[in-house]
């Protein structure tokens, strides 16, 4: 999962599953500067509550610190490097656009999905010598993916209203909803009220003397509010 590129990259890498995956992609966003918070991670508890923490504030440099968010250098055709490549929050960690209105866009969107976030931490199974651990992981939010279903079937009847059954305008206009997280998608997450929980399984593990998170698409999607549905 690619949390948009374009409001698309939000979340993670596109995986062709429609146009819900492809706005679930927008979603996304990330980033920020900010300050690596004194949080313990001398357990693997720790580093799940840190992160989770860090997931809840935005603050995207603590999130990479403990996680694996980072998965390396994106080149272009003639060899140059373009842009680093995350699996989530991969807009907001692009210092190009750091302060754009693109960037303001995204963030908001971002603090709107993980706003109704909250967890609850499980017992931990240590394995492999104590250097990695499994928990259990209780994660409710508001569910992103129903704000977004209504979100793009309120953006395709608008079109039609619009313009009749034209390819073009509606072709038009889910493009702009794909590419911008404009104040109509803010509405229709702050009037959802449907809440998901979801229970996960977290690997955690030790790496330089600290405890760190792997982040997997289903640990991603449910901290996420389901963003990326297959419905």
């Amino acid at each position: 999962m690619k949390l948009f590129r374009n409001c698309k990259n939000y979340m993670g890498r596109s995986r062709g599953k429609g146009i819900y995956a492809i706005l679930a992609a927008m979603v996304l966003v990330t980033a920020c500067a900010g300050r690596t918070k004194a949080l313990g991670t001398d357990s693997p508890q720790e580093a799940v509550e840190s992160v989770m923490q860090s997931i809840k504030e935005l603050d995207l440099e603590t999130f990479n610190a403990y996680t694996d968010n980072y998965e390396g250098m994106s080149w272009n055709f003639i060899g140059f490097w373009v842009e680093k490549e995350y699996k989530v929050f991969q807009d907001l960690l692009q210092p190009r656009i750091f302060g754009s209105k693109r960037y303001e866009e995204k963030h908001r969107f971002a603090e709107k999905t993980v706003e109704g976030l909250t967890w609850e931490i499980g017992k931990a199974e240590e394995k492999e010598g104590g250097r990695k651990a499994t928990l259990e992981l209780t994660l409710t939010n508001k569910d992103i993916g129903e704000a977004i279903e209504r979100y793009t079937m309120w953006v395709m009847e608008d079109a039609v209203n619009d313009a009749g059954f034209g390819v073009v305008p509606l072709v038009k206009n889910l493009s702009i909803a794909i590419n911008e997280c404009d104040d109509d998608l803010i509405r229709f997450i702050d009037e959802t009220e449907e809440m998901r929980t979801v229970h996960v399984t977290v690997t955690a593990y030790e790496e330089g003397g600290k405890w760190k998170v792997h982040l997997t698409d289903e640990f991603i999607n449910a901290f996420m509010g389901d963003i990326d549905s297959e419905e």
